[in-house]
């Protein structure tokens, strides 16, 4: 299995592959937008439960998603591979691919991911799941305040647009999935 800061970091890769396509006028569908931003949210809250997941305290809902996302990045990856390779040719395809292979294995020091932040006054015993995330700008907090009050968690803001989740476990995967339709569109990936 990946390590989920090395997901993280393959991620960053394709992200920025992304961008470099958009910018060569490839058509690049919303649902690959919103599959890349959705896996992004995925695996920071998997990260938020690395140690735990290490240690094999989690759930084994927590280890699936784990191998969904590594499986997701990878058709992600093969998906920009081939329109990278359409568009500019094998050596570009290839100076992608040998990006995404070293920052997936953690030699890549650019794609390297942020250490995790401190998540404040959230109780720590492990029937309470948690994650945070820094919400886009043109997010209206009303719908976040909404969507905790559906699903039975509790949210504050931490910083800057940094928005923190916490309750049952449960409830807080149901946060996620939600928040992850709602603002990134649902992922029609399989």
């Amino acid at each position: 299995m990946v390590t989920l800061d090395g997901l993280l970091a393959g991620w960053m890769v394709l992200n920025d592959l992304l961008g470099a396509l958009k910018e060569r006028d490839v058509f690049i569908p919303d649902l690959t937008y919103a599959d890349l931003r959705n896996s992004k949210m995925s695996i920071e809250y998997l990260r938020s439960f690395e140690n735990e997941i290490r240690a094999g305290d989690q759930c084994d809902a927590d280890t699936q998603l784990h191998i969904e996302m590594e499986n997701k990045i990878q058709r992600l990856r093969d998906t920009l591979m081939v329109w990278a390779e359409e568009k500019e040719g094998v050596d570009y395809r290839n100076t992608w691919e040998t990006r995404f292979d070293d920052a997936l294995m953690g030699k890549s020091e650019q794609y390297k991911p942020e250490p995790q932040v401190h998540i404040s006054d959230i109780p720590r015993d492990k029937e309470v799941g948690f994650f945070r995330i820094k919400l886009p700008e043109d997010i209206p907090v009303e719908i976040v305040s909404e969507i905790a009050e559906n699903c039975r968690v509790n949210i504050s803001l931490d910083g800057e647009r940094y928005l923190q989740v916490s309750g049952k476990k449960e409830c807080v995967r149901d946060a996620m999935k939600k928040l992850g339709q709602i603002f990134y569109g649902e992922s029609k990936m399989n």
